[in-house]
């Protein structure tokens, strides 16, 4: 299940529920990532950006010429 949530300065947020069948921790967590792994696979065939806030780690790492993944 997805909703969109108020826009805001960085664009349209988004929030995703998803399911499995199993109790078991990481069968849902394998679901979670598939799901991920085809939302950012195919952002960009709807002119979709993804964007996530920087954190301090990305701050250091470009101010010693690092680049971060």
């Amino acid at each position: 299940m997805v909703r969109q949530l108020a826009p805001g300065e960085h664009g349209l947020p988004i929030e995703i529920y998803a399911f499995a069948n199993s109790i078991q921790w990481a069968v849902y967590e394998n679901v979670q990532a598939d799901i991920f792994d085809h939302l950012f696979a195919v952002a960009g065939e709807f002119g979709l950006r993804v964007f996530q806030n920087p954190a301090g780690s990305d701050f250091q790492a470009l101010s010693q010429g690092v680049r971060s993944e």
